[in-house]
């Protein structure tokens, strides 16, 4: 992921998944539950796992609900941000989607979730909506000049990719370090994130915005579509060039 300061940027990577656990069918049924008792359990130190695609997250979500959509790697991401010992409660956009996500939870064995948002997002009486921009919008708003960009990649070499081409002046963060502690940046500052395509890109704003970030902006399209767009680029020598 990369992130960037009163410009920011941030960069996602992968993570690892391990095995185990109970089929769908033992496990007891989920308990719904209301939005009163969603923000009690996050005032207590709850985690809230919304499962929807990036976009419909974008569009508006759960204060301090993390994002991490189906579509993608999401039991590994799961595992490895939330922990295997996490009681997360669930909102998706659908049945059959939360079906899914608690059967990929139990297959890396996190099964215990605490229950789901009755009604998903539309039931939350109070939305609070994250900011969302394609690579021209970021590029126009922006000064590379105070960009800073975190290439978030875990479960693999650190700054792999980087070496390929970045942002300028953006700055490095490893998506799999939220598990300690979200990156030391000024919380007054607009940050943007971004990633390879999107995905792990709006798994960190939601990371953000949770740890108190509030204007964050996540990338539409990530890296790619920067590219895309032909906004400038920099590259990373190899050590000894």
């Amino acid at each position: 992921m990369q992130l960037a300061g009163s410009s920011g940027i941030f960069l996602a990577g992968r993570g690892n998944q391990s095995c185990g656990a109970a089929a769908l069918s033992e496990l007891p049924p989920l308990s719904p539950l209301g939005p009163a008792e969603l923000k009690t359990l996050l005032a207590e130190g709850g985690i809230a796992l919304d499962v929807r695609p990036g976009e419909a997250f974008a569009a508006g979500h759960v204060p301090g609900s993390v994002n991490i959509a189906l579509s993608g790697q999401f039991a590994s991401w799961a595992g490895a941000l939330l922990g295997l010992d996490s009681r997360p409660v669930l909102i998706a956009e659908s049945e059959a989607a939360m079906a899914e996500a608690r059967m990929r939870l139990a297959r890396i064995g996190l099964e215990d979730a605490r229950g789901y948002l009755n009604g998903g997002v539309e039931a939350w009486e109070k939305s609070w909506i994250a900011s969302r921009r394609t690579a021209a919008d970021f590029g126009g708003r922006f000064e590379p000049t105070v960009a800073k960009r975190t290439h978030a990649r875990a479960g693999r070499a650190p700054r792999a990719g980087v070496e390929d081409g970045h942002i300028e002046a953006a700055s490095w963060w490893p998506l799999d370090n939220f598990k300690v502690a979200p990156p030391e940046i000024d919380r007054n500052v607009a940050i943007a994130v971004h990633c390879k395509g999107g995905y792990r890109s709006m798994i960190a704003c939601s990371l953000l915005q949770r740890a108190g970030f509030e204007n964050v902006v996540n990338v539409v399209g990530g890296f790619d579509a920067w590219q895309a767009a032909k906004l400038p680029v920099a590259a990373e020598k190899p050590v000894g060039a």
